[in-house]
């Protein structure tokens, strides 16, 4: 098969894909618990999308999210509070026929959970806990999808699978990890819907953590300075693009409503490419045609050198397959972060234009 017949086939799969989930999905209550977050915000937009009800859980005012900046706000039901409340949750499951429940609360930033380990705990792992206990005893036909992290496989030989023992060490790897089981347990011995994700490396648009490698690069290139990496270059990660996680997440919980042998079950989801830090950042000079090094600073103490997940198991009993990969999302994601960056510059400029003139008419 020629590379014109697999790009076609491939976008014929994905459109195929797309009329199916969209029509599952119309009119179906789901909950989202992490709305405001970066891939929270990815799940509630492909929801609204093909017609569900979205009732989503958010902590706080986040204005530099997807979720406000999109005013996804206005089109979903948002429930104020934190995803750990109990009485807010019960609350919740009253006032709505929730059918499907989405946890992605609580994305991986390893600074914040050195600063707040228990919070990040009892956003995890307690709440999961916690509600896959009430939706057992109050409501056994809600199925759950709960996004765990590649991380919780530790320091071992790479490529992960899921069959590995979990083995964490850093607050957020251990939080995740009790999270991850609590979901197996509560699939396994009780027979609830509900199975795990442990994903590659999120990217696209809207994330805002700049502190991560391909918003902090893009962003530095626009500004006209080399990148600064707080590793030494070397380390390897595996990515998924955030449009391919959502995929992930609905194409699982799609199962889960009508195969039993998956209730418990985690799934690995990554191209399986294990890239270098330096290779993605010449691969993003490349693509804003940017004549940048990086300036390695060799900081980091707290991460795990190399990571790379088999999506083997995902790819065999769910008949996966992404719809983008590295290359066509990293070039999605550059075009993003270009036009966002440029606009940001461009009402930066006018505010200083309009001070200017406010100066010398007063």
């Amino acid at each position: 098969m020629s590379t014109e017949q697999k790009v076609f086939a491939m976008e014929r799969k994905d459109s195929l894909w797309c009329l199916m989930a969209s029509t599952f999905w119309f009119g179906k209550t789901v909950l989202v618990a992490g709305a405001t977050g970066f891939l929270g915000g990815w799940l509630v937009r492909r929801l609204l999308k093909y017609g569900a009800r979205v009732v989503a859980i958010v902590r706080s005012q986040k204005p530099e999210s997807q979720f406000f900046l999109e005013s996804m706000d206005a089109r979903v039901s948002v429930e104020w509070g934190s995803v750990d409340d109990e009485h807010l949750i019960q609350d919740i499951f009253e006032r709505h026929p929730i059918d499907f429940f989405f946890h992605v609360a609580y994305g991986a930033d390893v600074n914040r959970v050195l600063d707040e380990p228990l919070e990040c705990f009892r956003s995890s792992a307690l709440s999961t806990w916690q509600i896959l206990d009430f939706l057992k005893n109050h409501r056994p036909q809600c199925v759950s999808v709960i996004s765990s992290t590649d991380k919780v496989y530790g320091n071992q030989d790479i490529p992960y699978r899921e069959a590995m023992p979990l083995s964490p060490l850093h607050p957020y790897e251990a939080a995740k990890a009790a999270q991850d089981i609590a979901a197996q347990s509560y699939g396994k011995v009780f027979q609830c819907p509900v199975a795990i994700t442990r994903c590659g490396n999120y990217f696209g648009g809207y994330d805002f953590n700049l502190t991560r490698l391909i918003p902090g690069v893009v962003r530095s290139i626009m500004r006209g300075t080399p990148p600064v990496l707080r590793s030494n270059g070397r380390f390897t990660r595996d990515f998924l693009y955030i449009e391919d996680a959502v995929d992930v997440q609905l194409l699982l919980a799609q199962r889960l409503s009508k195969d039993p042998t998956l209730y418990g079950e985690a799934f690995n989801f990554s191209y399986g490419e294990r890239l270098e830090v330096l290779d993605i950042v010449h691969r993003i000079c490349r693509l804003l045609d940017a004549p940048f090094a990086p300036v390695v600073n060799e900081t980091v103490t707290a991460e795990i050198p190399h990571i790379e997940l088999s999506s083997e198991k995902a790819r065999h009993v769910l008949n996966w397959a992404p719809a983008h990969g590295f290359d066509k999302g990293l070039e999605r994601t550059v075009q993003w972060y270009r036009e966002y960056f440029a606009q940001q510059r461009d009402d930066s400029d006018h505010l200083h234009d309009s001070r200017l003139l406010d100066q010398k008419t007063s």
